[in-house]
């Protein structure tokens, strides 16, 4: 049965399948993105737990390396003043000759050879080997150690110690500019809060090593020599947080791989600098900051329009979106029409009823001739044969109207008890006598029987070409099919007539005979 409101139907598929798709994208991405946030602030969370290791073991190895200079000092068991050796720029140094370093020791470079160097070098290196001893392999290679006065730096990693040089490092040549003063002793020791113990950090500054931008932590070797021990230092354990170091740092806090889309920085609250550690920074709103001291904290955002991009799931979405469009398009457009069928569809007959007439009135320049059919005697076969047998006798006479017009351009519609109409789509008036005559003719030899008896089946018809109005049509056709009716009724009475005549003379002759 032709679907008499597809084109609509189409274009309300269409729309809902578009608003429906949108909103599944919409609430995927959304969902997915705070997915992903929770995921960013568990990484975060993560990276800054590390740091704070980090820090933590720097606060150890400080206490520890003073601890043990103190001892190796005060037992004057520092070593050999003669394991200086004097470099060519006029310093001095142990393991410092870059052509024969032994990675198995620490490098110090000293101004001059000192005994407070030689006493550092003994406990850093009593330290070193402890660490390994029991953390083998743990270690941390940019770690140093300057003294209070830049008098000496020792290096845990030689290598780092290569590209040193009294005469262009900043930090050896104004140490003050670099390190905030230290607190006494015990208020360092003793105080819990890291934020407020990681402030002694220094400023970004750039790193020789690396070539990027960095940022040192750094720890107080407190002097434990007097009898009350106040905010008097050695000197500064550093650890250096390179740029690289904290990118990849950060990539492992996230278990090797970071989400599509995210950008940290690392933000100077002081100095309002920030170096990024991500391939971009560019965009970082919305952000949200974690502090990890008082003078740092981490900037990071995860813009959606990223994620939409950069992110697989988003991008499998948004890649499947025409296809879930299409279906939800197909299927709407689908049930609508079924929907139709059933408000439109006359239960007993299959055919259209009269609620699709006022659809057809707006559109009825899509159709050229009205058919109008009646079943003749319908009445008598009512009530001669009962309701159940005048039912059967209009779906005989529909079925046969469907069977012989075109199911996708032709409409057949029962209009009233035994009354139909079809609606031809562009069909010249000859065409349509001829369709409708067909039809009459297949209604007639209608194999249609009840209680054993053949009951004779017939229509009357008339055809109108279509005048601009559907009623105004029908009432045409519905006078051509009266004219039908009038001819073949006048026809039974002529017939009825000549079988009069006949009747009283044929009893006479057979009298007479």
């Amino acid at each position: 049965m032709k679907n008499v409101q597809d084109g609509v139907r189409k274009r309300q598929a269409l729309l809902f399948s578009a608003a429906i798709t949108l909103i599944c994208l919409t609430l995927w991405v959304f969902f997915l993105h705070q997915n992903r946030l929770s995921q960013v602030s568990n990484g975060m969370s993560e990276m800054i737990t590390r740091m704070i290791i980090v820090f933590n073991d720097n606060e150890l190895i400080a206490d520890a390396t003073g601890v043990r200079f103190q001892q190796l000092r005060n037992a004057n068991r520092c070593g050999e003043m003669s394991d200086f050796r004097r470099l060519d720029n006029g310093s001095w140094a142990i393991n410092g000759d870059k052509t024969r370093l032994n990675p198995a020791l620490g490098t110090l470079i000293s101004r001059a050879a000192s005994q407070d160097g030689r006493c550092m070098y003994a406990a850093a290196e009593f330290i070193r080997h402890k660490i390994n001893e029991l953390n083998p392999g743990e270690f941390n290679v940019h770690r140093y150690i300057i003294a209070r006065d830049a008098e000496w730096l020792y290096w845990f990693a030689p290598e780092d110690s290569t590209l040193f040089s009294f005469s262009d490092s900043s930090m050896a040549k104004d140490p003050a500019a670099f390190f905030t003063p230290p607190v006494s002793f015990y208020d360092r020791v003793l105080q819990k809060n890291v934020r407020i113990k990681a402030s002694s950090a220094t400023d970004f500054y750039s790193d020789k090593i690396t070539g990027g931008r960095a940022y040192s932590i750094v720890s107080y070797i407190y002097d434990l020599s007097g009898e009350d021990v106040s905010s008097h230092i050695v000197g500064y354990l550093l650890y250096d947080h390179s740029q690289k170091e904290l990118g990849r740092e950060l990539t492992n806090a996230f278990a090797g791989a970071l989400p599509p889309g995210l950008m940290v920085s690392l933000y100077n609250l002081s100095t309002r600098e920030s170096v990024c550690l991500t391939e971009s920074c560019s965009w970082l709103r919305p952000q949200v900051t974690r502090q990890i001291s008082s003078r740092y904290a981490f900037r990071y955002a995860l813009p959606l329009y990223l994620l939409a991009i950069r992110d697989p799931a988003a991008s499998v979405a948004i890649v499947l979106s025409p296809l879930l469009f299409l279906l939800i398009a197909f299927f709407l457009r689908k049930r609508l029409n079924l929907h139709d069928i059933k408000t439109y569809t006359d239960p007993l007959t299959g055919c259209f009823t009269r609620k699709i007439m006022e659809f057809i009135r707006n559109r009825q320049d899509e159709y050229s001739v009205v058919i109008l059919m009646d079943c003749n005697k319908f009445k008598a076969i009512n009530d001669t044969w009962g309701h159940g047998v005048g039912d059967r006798a209009l779906q005989i006479i529909a079925r046969q109207m469907m069977l012989n017009v075109r199911s996708e351009k032709d409409l057949v519609i029962r209009t009233g008890g035994d009354e139909f109409v079809i609606l031809l789509n562009q069909t010249p008036l000859a065409e349509a006598k001829s369709i409708a005559g067909r039809v009459a003719e297949r209604i007639v030899d209608s194999d249609f029987t009840a209680g054993g008896a053949k009951i004779p089946l017939s229509v009357s018809w008339g055809v109108s070409l279509f005048q601009g109005d559907l009623d105004e049509t029908i009432q045409l056709a519905d006078a051509d099919m009266y004219r039908m009716k009038h001819e073949l009724h006048e026809g039974d009475e002529a017939r009825r007539a000549a079988s009069a005549k006949k009747s009283p003379a044929g009893g006479d002759g057979a009298k007479t005979h």
